[in-house]
C-alpha cells in the first residue's frame, strides 16, 4: 500500500536507454580516451536532470545494469546527481562496453564489445512506472513492445495499488512517449514497421542522417531547396501515420538545431552552440540523447500550453540540455553551491534557458520583418 502524497511517486522523466562504458578512438595523432561514462541512457538522464535540481532530482529515473567492474567513481558522479537511478547487479559479468571510432568524415562507427543488457518495462521500479514522459532508443518493433509493456504494468500497477484516486488516476492517463530510432534499422526496409510504430509514439526524433537513411534521400541543408526538401518529407512523413495534433517529427540537425513537425505546420530553431561558437564543442557524442532528455522535460512541463508551444519551448530546453552534454568529453562537471542552487560547468543551467529564449525570440522576430 502506497503510505506518501501520490505526487512522491510521480516521475516526470524515465529512460529505457542503457548505461554504457565507452572507448573514444580519434584519427591520429589525437589518443583514445577509454572507461568514458556514456550510453543513450545516461546522456538522457543528464538532459532531463540539468532541468531538475534537488530536490526534483529525484523524479528522474534510470536504470544501469552494474557489472563487476563498475567504477567507483562513476557511481560517486552519478550518487551526486541525486536521480533515481536504479542500479540493478550482476556480477558474473562486465558492464556493457562499446568501441566508438570517429572518421575523418565526423562519422561515428560503433559496436559493443561484450554482451548488452537491455532496459525494459520489467526493470522498472513502481515509481518508474509512474513516469509522465519515457524516452525510447530501440527499432521499431522494440517500441512497440516497450510501449505495450509499460502500459500494461501501469495498468496492473493501479489495480494493485488502490490506495487514493489520484494513483490510480495517474497511472491510468497515457504518458508521453519519445522515441529516437536505432541507427542501423533506418533504412527502406523497415519503412512499414516505422508507420506502425509512430501510432504508438508522441514524438519520433531522428537526426538527419537518420530521416535521410530512412527515406533513401539526400537533403542538404547548406543550400535552401534542402530546408524546403525536410520540410515537404517531414509533412510526407508526418501525413503517411495517424498523426494527432498532439504528435510531432523533431529531426536533430546537430550543430543546426531542429526542425519541428506537426500537423499544422513545421519550424526550425537553432542549435545553443551554432556554427560560429564551435570552439565550445568539444565532443559531440551523446548530444541528440541529451537533447531528448531536455525535450522530455520541458514537454512535461508545459503540457497545458498548445501542441505547437510545447515543443518549441521543449526544443528550448533540449537545446540547452546539449549544450551542455558537448563541451567535454563525458560528464559535465556540477559544482553544488551553498545557495541551493547548483552550476554545471560553471553556468547556471537557467541563465543559458533564458539567453536562448531571448536569442530565439529576436532572430524570429527578426525573420518576420525581412
Amino acid at each position: 500500500m502506497l503510505q506518501a502524497p501520490w505526487h512522491e511517486y510521480t516521475m516526470d522523466f524515465v529512460t529505457m536507454g542503457m548505461f554504457i562504458m565507452d572507448e573514444l578512438h580519434y584519427q591520429p595523432p589525437k589518443t583514445p580516451d577509454l572507461n568514458v561514462m556514456g550510453g543513450a541512457g545516461l546522456y538522457a538522464a543528464l538532459g532531463a536532470r540539468l532541468f531538475r535540481p534537488p530536490p526534483s532530482s529525484s523524479r528522474v529515473g534510470w536504470t544501469i545494469h552494474e557489472g563487476h567492474d563498475f567504477p567507483l567513481h562513476m557511481k560517486n558522479t552519478i550518487d551526486a546527481w541525486n536521480t533515481s537511478c536504479q542500479f540493478i547487479s550482476t556480477p558474473d559479468r562486465a558492464t556493457t562496453r562499446a568501441f566508438n571510432e570517429y572518421e575523418p568524415s565526423g562519422y561515428r562507427s560503433f559496436r559493443y564489445l561484450n554482451e548488452k543488457i537491455r532496459v525494459d518495462q520489467d526493470c522498472l521500479t513502481m515509481e518508474q512506472l509512474m513516469s509522465k514522459t519515457y524516452h525510447l532508443i530501440c527499432s521499431a518493433n522494440r517500441c512497440i513492445s516497450l510501449i505495450q509493456g509499460i502500459k500494461r504494468k501501469r495498468r496492473e500497477l493501479a489495480k494493485g495499488h488502490p490506495s487514493t484516486e489520484q494513483i490510480r488516476t495517474a497511472l491510468m492517463e497515457e504518458p508521453i512517449f519519445v522515441w529516437e530510432p536505432f541507427p542501423d534499422l533506418c533504412k527502406p526496409s523497415e519503412f512499414g514497421r516505422f508507420l506502425e510504430a509512430l501510432d504508438h509514439v508522441d514524438v519520433f526524433s531522428p537526426n538527419l542522417e537518420e530521416f535521410c537513411n530512412l527515406l533513401s534521400i539526400k537533403i542538404d541543408l547548406e543550400r535552401p531547396a534542402g530546408w524546403e526538401l525536410l520540410r515537404e518529407e517531414c509533412t510526407k512523413l508526418f501525413g503517411s501515420s495517424n498523426g494527432r495534433s498532439e504528435k510531432a517529427l523533431v529531426i536533430r540537425l546537430g550543430e543546426k538545431g531542429c526542425f519541428i513537425a506537426q500537423h499544422n505546420g513545421c519550424m526550425s530553431l537553432p542549435a545553443y552552440h551554432e556554427q560560429n561558437a564551435a570552439s565550445r564543442v568539444v565532443d559531440p557524442t551523446g548530444g541528440g540523447n541529451t537533447f531528448l532528455g531536455g525535450f522530455c522535460i520541458g514537454v512535461s512541463q508545459f503540457a497545458g500550453m498548445s501542441p505547437t508551444e510545447k515543443f518549441k519551448e521543449a526544443a528550448l530546453y533540449g537545446a540547452v540540455a546539449a549544450s551542455f552534454a558537448i563541451e567535454q568529453v563525458g560528464m559535465p562537471t556540477l559544482q553544488p553551491l551553498a545557495s541551493n542552487e547548483e552550476l554545471w560547468n560553471a553556468d547556471y543551467v537557467q541563465r543559458r534557458l533564458k539567453m536562448f529564449r531571448e536569442r530565439v525570440t529576436k532572430q524570429t522576430d527578426q525573420a518576420r520583418e525581412s
